[in-house]
């Protein structure tokens, strides 16, 4: 009898051992299986995560750091469109930034002014554009609104003015300077232009000549995409507009 029992026990201490073998099996391929997607969860955020910065490859540095930053964090990168009312390239613009980073990760605002920027300083517009906490700034500073009334060193120290104040209260804001629109024979117009070039290359600001994309402006043709003297058509919004896009949405990365 004792041998008996002794045996039962041994049999049922042997059980007890198997199932609790089987069990730590099973719990441990179940977690295995839950954590699966996690793993190809971070793997396809991962991708998706180079690829929005693929498509921001043309950007300046610091404003690629900044889309990485918001994007870790959750919470969309904001890009601001500042000029005189001569800006309907914004809306197509816009449009492919959003088509193409998703409205979850981007946003854009703009603003507009028929003023100089003279006038813009004195009644601190820049204020407003500070408001926006814009992580990236495309300016058009005012050259045409300008042009015949302030001279071009006076615009520049403007600028500089307004970039500086937005700058205090947004120390992360990123600005890229433009152009207003070329047209034919634009004679002084065209030396403010080209200070606004030198000046963006002297202060390490992104300048995006635009005008290249257009015909030459000693070219009759360049007329063709004019309403009027100066004011862009339909044709010569549309030349500006894929400029931009194409400098915004890299679609290399595509």
């Amino acid at each position: 009898m004792k041998y008996f029992l002794t045996g039962l026990w041994g049999l049922v201490c042997l059980g007890v051992l198997v199932y609790g073998h089987i069990h730590w099996n099973k719990e441990t391929a179940a977690n295995a299986v839950a954590q699966a997607p996690a793993v190809e969860q971070q793997v396809t955020n991962e991708v998706n995560f180079d690829q929005y910065l693929a498509l921001a490859a043309n950007w300046p540095e610091s404003a690629r750091e900044q889309l990485k930053l918001h994007m870790q964090e959750g919470t969309p990168f904001k890009i601001l469109f500042v000029g005189s009312s001569l800006m309907e390239w914004e809306k197509n613009v816009t449009q492919s930034l959003i088509e193409s980073f998703g409205s979850d990760k981007l946003q854009t605002a703009v603003h507009t002014y028929d003023l100089t920027s003279e006038a813009i300083v004195a009644e601190n517009k820049q204020l407003e554009l500070a408001a926006e906490k814009a992580q990236l700034i495309l300016i058009e500073p005012f050259l045409l609104n300008d042009n015949g009334r302030i001279k071009i060193d006076a615009t520049l120290a403007n600028v500089t003015k307004i970039m500086e104040d937005i700058k205090a209260a947004n120390p992360d804001t990123t600005f890229i300077l433009q152009p207003s629109n070329p047209f034919y024979l634009p004679n002084y117009y065209a030396d403010q232009v080209e200070a606004l070039k030198v000046y963006a290359a002297a202060n390490n600001v992104t300048y995006l000549d635009h005008w290249q994309a257009w015909p030459a402006t000693d070219n009759p043709e360049i007329k063709n995409y004019l309403n009027g003297d100066t004011e862009p058509n339909e044709t010569g919004y549309q030349v500006w507009s894929q400029f931009l896009v194409e400098y915004f949405v890299n679609k290399k990365a595509n």
